[in-house]
């Protein structure tokens, strides 16, 4: 939200939670450069790079043309080139492009097929130290999903025995399927989900030898593909999910701690990062329909936090205040404009939202925000309002990002400014009602003859994806 980077008409921009599309050069020159793969739409998914404080994005660069509108996957070795893994639309089998980086930038190698048998899906990668290339995916075999496992020693040319080798499967026939592969200092490890009943582990060790016999980690509640697994500095192997409700669980490489719940209500698109050793868990929860809380929580203390939201500016208002310009009197709808409470955002003066002219919306935040939702019980007729913040002298006009709305729609989803880095910098906080805030004014120029009632107004957007870089 900090910079909108580009728009996206596919299934899945961001692919599977388990998967990452963020990645940070190394090491040399053009270390921290990060590059951002995005599905753009069904079969296109395109390259962009920046460097810090990374609000300066570069032009598109295609690295597929043929990709099924699903979910792909990508990790970046120690020189800084990015081996890239999706399934290709028209055959359905799994494929490789090593994007080798040079001089700052990155160009795509040819495509090279991992596996050319049945369908082949939910691909995920990961990187030895000493440059071996693994390939965890599902491979589907009639009404059967199975993991396989497959890896590459010179750098992403060859794979296994040949394109006619599926690798090492390492479950059983399910009817869904999805894993994540992950690295750890002494061991590789898997952890999918089968059947959507059950959380499974297994692990084999780096210099070599069989892949352990599949473990259950959680088989209660339902399991799809949000979960997420890292790797702390000593080795241990945090794994977040949903299963109902968003829990944690962690491997010692012994034992499994018991499990602990983050959040009771769910989440999905969990993404684990570990500061040192101390995991902290983002996800995204759902408030409300169609508008989502990006949150956290954090085991810094020797227990998970309560989670909290991440960003202090897309959330629910901190103030929203009505003022009647017949009464000339202020209301505090806070509390309302937060609930989901049909027809309560009323000046208990008017019974309505705003109506004549003069009569005004105050949208107040601590943060400067971008993103209004608006859900209205009964949509304006026939009146309208400018928008404006405050400059510090004046309130200053503006024409929102996603237009003038005028509160004649019953649910709307309203950009008032393309992302965060477009929020103007004059903008000041102003005294309303005796609460200091960001505000944004709307404020009635022509009267309704059917005035808006609200039910629920926020800075909650409808948040799809989540991709956390390690």
């Amino acid at each position: 939200m900090q910079k909108k980077i580009t728009e996206t008409t596919a299934q899945n921009g961001l692919g599977q939670a388990p998967n990452k599309k963020l990645l940070k050069v190394p090491s040399g020159q053009y270390a921290g450069r990060i590059a951002a793969l995005i599905q753009t739409a069904a079969g296109t998914i395109k390259l962009y790079y920046a460097d810090a404080p990374y609000t300066s994005w570069s032009a598109p660069i295609t690295i597929a043309s043929d990709a099924v509108d699903d979910t792909f996957a990508a990790a970046i070795d120690a020189n800084g080139n990015i081996h890239f893994v999706y399934t290709e639309t028209s055959t359905e089998f799994l494929v490789t492009k090593k994007l080798s980086f040079s001089g700052g930038t990155w160009s795509v190698g040819s495509k090279v097929t991992i596996f050319n048998g049945n369908p082949s899906h939910f691909p995920t990668v990961a990187i030895e130290t000493g440059g071996t290339i693994w390939v965890s995916y599902t491979r589907i075999n009639g009404a059967l999903y199975y993991i396989y496992v497959k890896s590459s020693t010179d750098s992403g040319a060859t794979w296994g025995s040949g394109v006619g080798d599926a690798g090492t499967v390492l479950s059983n026939g399910y009817t869904s399927a999805f894993s994540k592969f992950t690295i750890g200092p002494n061991d590789l490890f898997v952890i999918f989900t089968a059947q959507g009943t059950d959380m499974y582990f297994t692990k084999r060790a780096i210099s070599g030898g069989s892949w352990s016999t599949a473990s259950v980690i959680s088989s209660s509640g339902t399991f799809d593909s949000h979960f997420d697994v890292a790797v702390n500095n000593e080795g241990f192997l945090g794994v977040a999910f949903d299963n109902d409700q968003l829990r944690y669980r962690e491997y010692d490489g012994i034992n499994w701690s018991a499990t602990s719940t983050l959040d009771s209500t769910g989440g999905i698109f969990p993404q684990i990062t570990f500061f040192g050793n101390v995991p902290v868990v983002v996800y995204l929860h759902q408030y409300a329909s169609g508008q989502i809380e990006l949150k956290h929580t954090t085991k810094q203390t020797g227990t998970f936090s309560t989670p909290a939201v991440l960003d202090a500016r897309a959330k629910q208002l901190d103030n929203v205040t009505l003022y009647d310009s017949v009464s000339n009197s202020y209301a505090d709808l806070t509390g309302a404009a937060a609930s989901a409470t049909t027809a309560d955002v009323v000046h208990p003066s008017t019974t309505v939202l705003v109506k004549a002219v003069g009569d005004s919306l105050f949208l107040g935040m601590l943060k400067k925000f971008r993103y209004v939702r608006f859900l209205l019980s009964t949509a304006g007729v026939g009146g309208s309002v400018n928008y404006s913040y405050w400059d510090g002298v004046v309130w200053k006009a503006f024409v929102p990002a996603g237009g003038n709305f005028s509160l004649n729609a019953t649910d709307k989803k309203l950009i008032l400014w393309t992302d965060f880095e477009s929020v103007p910098i004059d903008w000041q906080q102003n005294l309303v009602d005796d609460d200091i805030r960001f505000w944004v004014r709307l404020k009635v120029d022509v009267a309704y003859t059917t005035a808006p009632v609200g039910s629920q107004i926020t800075a909650l957007s409808d948040l799809l994806a989540l991709t956390v870089r390690r």
